[in-house]
């Protein structure tokens, strides 16, 4: 799934606000199992620590982030103990999203798992906004952002998770801007199997499609409250529709993507996706993939 290329053109990729890449352009630093441990532990003491400064535990959360990348660098040549560690890092930086009263090292700890980007940080990214960020009535927008990227960066494709991001994104939550994140978070996700990539389209556009249609409907009320949502949200929505389309020309409405689906996309079998921060990685590795042998005539 991870090496799997689904082409965005480059007229599709102006779209996209623009996105840190500190893991792709970053010089990394290297870093010995002794050092790796002594993060472990400080970060430990500190992190949860209300006698401790905050910014003490963002610190050391720096050196941890960047030890898993010098790790996850490594590839192949990554030793038992080293792909042990790689573990012990985001379990240790996954409890910093739990800390009490440590919003910082919260969101940080949130923003730091997404960089990293390990699978096992997707349990305990879900779980945090669900129970802590979401769970408000009027959610810290910072956190919803940093939550829903993270989450993308990761991107687990567990149904759970994709059903999870895609509810959200149509209108689970009563404040627009977690919808207006959750579609950004939609684009940008690491990959996604051709069949759920289909599926967010067609939801995404029935959502934006609903909220369209009752913004020009006669019912005054419903018209305003559903002009105030569509152009909360229209942005990152019909973005989202056109990069999960994969197409060159954004689609100016939710009649246009319909128009699109219904003119054949719909009964087509759909490639996998891969987010725009994740192309270049992937179409490397597909490129020192060996072809494959041809067979003696």
């Amino acid at each position: 799934m991870r090496t799997s290329i689904f082409a965005l053109t480059f007229t599709s990729l102006l779209l996209l606000p623009a996105m840190t890449a500190e893991a792709q352009d970053k010089e990394l630093i290297k870093y010995s199992a002794v050092e790796i441990g002594d993060l472990l532990a400080n970060f430990k003491a500190t992190y949860k620590n209300s006698k401790v400064p905050e910014e003490d535990a963002q610190n050391v959360l720096v050196g941890l982030k960047d030890a898993y990348l010098y790790l996850d660098s490594k590839g192949e040549d990554l030793t038992k103990e080293e792909e042990k560690l790689k573990g012990q890092i985001v379990k240790m930086v996954s409890k910093g999203l739990a800390a009490r009263k440590r919003p910082r090292v919260n969101v940080e700890c949130a923003r730091a798992l997404g960089t990293m980007g390990d699978e096992d940080a997707a349990r305990p990214l879900q779980k945090w906004m669900e129970d802590t960020v979401l769970d408000a009535k009027s959610p810290n927008s910072d956190w919803v952002e940093y939550g829903f990227r993270s989450m993308a960066w990761v991107g687990s494709t567990k149904t759970k998770t994709l059903d999870f991001i895609r509810s959200y994104a149509t209108g689970k939550h009563p404040d627009t801007n977690v919808a207006a994140q959750g579609l950004m978070a939609m684009s940008e996700w690491r990959d996604l199997p051709g069949k759920a990539r289909k599926e967010w389209f067609n939801k995404v556009n029935q959502y934006l499609g609903g909220l369209y249609s009752l913004m020009r409907g006669t019912d005054q009320k419903k018209k305003g409250e559903a002009e105030a949502k569509y152009n909360a949200v229209k942005d990152n929505g019909l973005r989202t529709l056109t990069l999960l389309a994969g197409i060159d020309t954004p689609f100016a409405d939710p009649d246009a993507a319909t128009k699109w689906w219904n003119d054949g996309a719909k009964k087509k079998k759909w490639e996998d996706y891969v987010g725009p921060r994740f192309r270049k990685k992937a179409e490397k590795k597909a490129a020192e993939k060996p072809e494959d042998a041809k067979k003696p005539e």
